[in-house]
């Protein structure tokens, strides 16, 4: 019998077991024994009484687990279940999965239809047309309005892919600037946030009353006769003194001097409808081109050029880059106060220096970033950046404006190569497209 219970498996394991415990108990404690008993056996019998799983042969097909529906799949589900994940569609986007919602009528998901191909007409638009951008263009800076922005545009500005973030320094700087530039386009929308005083606001408008000779500025105590006469040629004093600007171009907004007062709408009217001021303001202008190595050369449309002594001049702008805020503060103003006919040209004559001659390097990088945004006629602004795009070096790193807008001036070219064959730009033309075709390369 032991030799049957050690061949039985479990069940017969377990009655050994049971039947050896109730040995060893009896010779204790025989009054238990019959109740351990009966439990290990009936133990044992229910054990040996359970049905065994019959294993499935190689002959046999296993049972298929996943429950069958209720009706035939259609057109769009049809296998979907035992298909796995797809493979990737050209556009290198995974299909969706259909969701196990009954349906009846499954629906092709529509691929997105990408933009039409330029017609030729269209294509060979003139720069008279608007140029048109959306928020998600390459290059696409928010507070510049030189470009009109689609109505239908939607979404946030195009994410920083790689080729968004190799221009990540300098565009940062360009859109810093051009919302400073936006605010005092568009008369101060935007608060100016904080300043390290808050600025005086006189109420009988003292800025105008300097500039027709009934007050002294403060805290230098001259009038504006007295800076004409005076100050005109002392480059020293001009260079040194930081107090006088705000008071020469004033502004609506702060500067360094907490003794000047910030411009009012009630003082640029009164200032706009007063001849005297406005040409001691122009004054004030030819004195300050002056000290830059710079005259005014037509005082009616503004064109700028240079002085005799610009050599000593442009050097003196290379070393005090403060004068770049300045001139900054000079183009707002001629703007505010009724000579915005002079920033263009003024602009352009900075653009020539810095991109063309490369005189004023020092320079460059505020012409490009707060002159050339400081020009209120945007058609003119246009035109500045379009020559500022045809002269900057390399051009392929070239950040102010979208790239959207630097296709359409290729292709202005691309039409005046082709009216005139023999113009020595069509080679600069093609090479500059080359250089935009390996931009992604490079980066």
């Amino acid at each position: 019998m032991h030799l049957l219970i050690r061949a039985g498996g479990y069940p017969f394991r377990l009655l050994r077991y049971t039947f050896t415990f109730c040995c060893k108990l009896f010779c204790r404690r025989p009054q238990i024994i019959s109740a351990y008993t009966s439990v290990g056996l009936m133990a044992c019998l229910l054990l040996c009484l359970k049905p065994k799983k019959k294993k499935p042969t190689d002959d046999e097909p296993k049972e298929n687990k996943r429950s069958i529906p209720d009706r035939e799949p259609t057109e769009g589900r049809q296998n979907q279940e035992s298909i796995p994940d797809q493979e990737p569609t050209e556009d290198g986007e995974k299909q969706q999965s259909i969701p196990d919602r009954e349906t009846t009528d499954v629906k092709e998901i529509p691929r997105s239809i990408p933009d039409r191909e330029p017609t030729d007409k269209e294509e060979n638009a003139g720069h008279n047309e608007p140029y048109r951008v959306e928020c998600t263009d390459l290059l696409y800076c928010e507070y510049d309005t030189t470009w009109e922005t689609l109505k239908d545009s939607q979404g946030d500005r195009r994410p920083r892919d790689s080729t968004q973030r190799a221009y990540d320094y300098e565009f940062n700087r360009f859109e810093y600037a051009a919302k400073d530039m936006y605010n005092y386009r568009h008369d101060y929308p935007l608060p100016m946030g904080r300043s390290y005083h808050r600025g005086k606001q006189g109420t009988d408008m003292p800025n105008l009353t300097f500039y027709l000779g009934e007050r002294a500025s403060e805290p230098d105590g001259f009038s504006i006769g007295e800076f004409h006469k005076t100050w005109r040629g002392d480059y020293y004093r001009l260079e040194r003194v930081h107090s006088f600007v705000q008071w020469i171009f004033p502004l609506q907004e702060v500067g360094m001097n907490d003794e000047a007062f910030v411009l009012t709408k009630q003082e640029i009217k009164a200032f706009l409808n007063n001849e005297t001021a406005k040409l001691n303001l122009q004054q004030s202008y030819r004195l300050m081109l002056d000290f830059y190595g710079i005259e005014l050369s037509n005082l009616e449309t503004g064109a700028v050029g240079r002085a005799s002594n610009w050599p000593e001049r442009f050097g003196n702008m290379n070393w005090h880059t403060h004068n770049n805020l300045r001139l900054t503060r000079i183009l707002k103003c001629l703007g505010t106060l009724g000579f915005r006919h002079y920033q263009a040209p003024l602009v352009r004559f900075f653009l020539e220096e810095t991109l063309v001659q490369g005189k004023l390097p020092a320079v460059k990088e505020s012409v490009l970033n707060y002159f050339l945004f400081a020009v209120l006629d945007k058609a003119q602004r246009r035109e500045l950046v379009r020559f500022a795009f045809w002269n900057y070096e390399p051009r392929e790193k070239f950040i102010w404006c979208p790239k959207k807008i630097q296709e359409a001036f290729l292709r202005e070219g691309r039409l005046a190569s082709c009216s005139n064959p023999a113009d020595p730009s069509s080679e600069e033309l093609r090479q500059v497209e080359e250089n935009n075709d390996l931009i992604q390369t490079e980066l």
